[in-house]
C-alpha cells in the first residue's frame, strides 16, 4: 500500500490537497445543458473526441496559458472560471499533485444529455493516483466541457 492520507495520518501534503480538491470541487461546476447530447456509443469514438480536448486543457495547465485551457469550456464554466480563478488553481494543482506526467484511460459513463471520460492521472509530486474527470456534452454539432476534475 502507498503512503497516502489516511485518517490516521497527518501530513503536510494532505493538508494542501485536501484544499486544491476542495479549491476544484468549487472551481468546477457541472451546468446542466439544456439541448446537449453524449458524445457517442463506444470507447473509440468517446476518446477520438475527448483525448485532444484533455490535451488542450493540460497544455493549458503547462503553459500557464488560460486561452488554451478554456478553448473548449462552455460558457457557463467559462464564466465561473475567470482567468484569474484560473491562475490560482493552477498555482494550487502545482504546489499539490504537481506537473502532469502521463494518464491511462479508464472508460466513459453517459449521465443524461453528458458524457464522463475518465482517466487515472499520474503527476510528478505525488505517489497517488489523480483521477482525471472531464465531463463534455454535444451542442450544435460542437463538443463542450462542461466540468472537470482532479482527485
Amino acid at each position: 500500500m502507498r503512503p497516502g492520507c489516511g485518517f490516521n495520518k497527518i501530513r503536510k501534503g494532505c493538508f494542501m490537497k485536501g484544499i486544491v480538491f476542495f479549491s476544484l470541487a468549487l472551481f468546477c461546476i457541472i451546468a446542466q445543458p439544456v439541448f446537449a447530447d453524449v458524445i457517442g456509443g463506444g470507447d473509440e469514438e468517446v476518446r477520438a473526441v475527448a483525448e485532444p480536448i484533455l490535451d488542450t486543457i493540460l497544455e493549458g495547465f503547462k503553459n500557464n496559458d488560460y486561452v488554451k485551457y478554456s478553448t473548449h469550456l462552455d460558457q457557463t464554466l467559462k464564466e465561473a472560471v475567470s482567468e484569474a480563478k484560473f491562475a490560482q488553481t493552477d498555482s494550487q494543482i502545482e504546489s499539490s499533485i504537481g506537473e502532469y506526467v502521463s494518464r491511462e484511460y479508464f472508460g466513459f459513463l453517459d449521465q443524461g444529455q453528458m458524457t464522463v471520460v475518465l482517466w487515472k492521472g499520474d503527476f510528478d509530486n505525488t505517489e497517488d493516483d489523480i483521477l482525471i474527470k472531464l465531463v463534455i456534452s454535444k451542442r450544435d454539432g460542437e463538443y463542450l466541457v462542461t466540468g472537470l476534475w482532479f482527485q
